[in-house]
């Protein structure tokens, strides 16, 4: 599909982005076992074998709800958006213990092997950014392009210690302390209340799949990974993201020069993708037509 038409679509969706849901485009959950693990994808986009595929991974702990709004949109746009709940997370079963992020990276090559997919983009948000990476460069020729979201790694966070994992971690929290800590770690202080609500109301969690993917950082070395491979890359940043400072991706743009995209964003915090969907799909639209596979 024309670049142009892409776009129009992106911007024509956001006037009735609230009332998106998975009906409003093809969209489908399937459980993929790839032998030592089995993986709950959710596919947004027809499954026509001549549309460009998209991997998606979630932040910690985080399951592929995260990509409800991006999903659709992607999917009008003409691209086939695979988001995958990682192991331990909403029915993904796999081994948690001793893990490293090549083991994370070879699950979506694996997933990919399973449905017969040679070439594809990938996006990761948040801690997904970090496998999304180590992917990049251990099977670069997999890969057409790069899509980073609120990606961290290079530069401490902003926050208080320990707010992030008090809010994923701690269920029993009220609603308003739960508010009160996403204000803090995920949203921006403009971004609406109602957006604010709704992804507290809405936050699951899964503490083991969180700390096995916090110990599977820890086991690589910066360095393995932090570069993404070779190819092209976008970064899509929140200025107001204290959890993943805009600095990451300034310090990566330095780094890697025109091999990378940088968007940042205003009035948008490490939920961009809840924040301003429309904003970060027509991104990735421009990029992907511009590195198609």
């Amino acid at each position: 599909m024309h670049i142009l038409k892409r776009l129009a679509l992106a911007f024509g969706l956001l006037a009735t982005l609230p009332a998106l849901n998975a009906s409003d485009s093809s969209f489908a959950e399937k459980v993929l076992d790839v032998g030592y693990a089995r993986f709950v994808v959710q596919i947004w986009g027809h499954e026509k074998s001549e549309l460009e595929t998209i991997f998606a991974l979630p932040g910690s702990g985080a399951d592929v709800s995260r990509y409800q709004f991006i999903g659709p949109i992607l999917a009008e746009a003409g691209y086939r958006v695979i988001g995958i709940n990682q192991r331990g997370i909403k029915g993904s079963t796999g081994p948690l213990e001793n893990l490293s992020l090549h083991d994370l990276a070879a699950d979506v090559i694996a997933i990919a092997d399973k449905l017969n997919i040679e070439k594809f983009h990938m996006a990761g948000w948040a801690f997904g950014n970090r496998t999304s990476r180590m992917l990049a460069t251990v099977y670069p020729n997999r890969l057409a392009s790069l899509t980073l979201i609120a990606a961290g790694g290079l530069v401490p966070a902003l926050t208080e210690a320990g707010e992030l994992a008090r809010l994923l971690d701690s269920s029993e929290l009220s609603v308003n302390e739960k508010v009160n800590l996403a204000r803090r770690t995920m949203f921006s202080p403009v971004t609406d209340e109602v957006i604010v609500r709704s992804y507290v109301e809405k936050l699951t969690y899964w503490p083991e799949p969180r700390a096995s993917q916090t110990q599977a950082s820890q086991n690589t070395k910066l360095e393995e990974w932090a570069d993404g491979g070779s190819g092209p890359i976008l970064m899509i940043m929140g200025v107001d993201d204290l959890t993943a400072p805009i600095q990451n991706g300034r310090l990566m743009k330095e780094r890697l020069g025109e091999r990378l995209t940088l968007i940042e964003v205003e009035d948008a915090g490490h939920a961009i993708g809840l924040e301003k969907p429309a904003v970060v799909a027509t991104a990735m639209i421009q990029f992907l037509s511009q590195n198609p596979i």
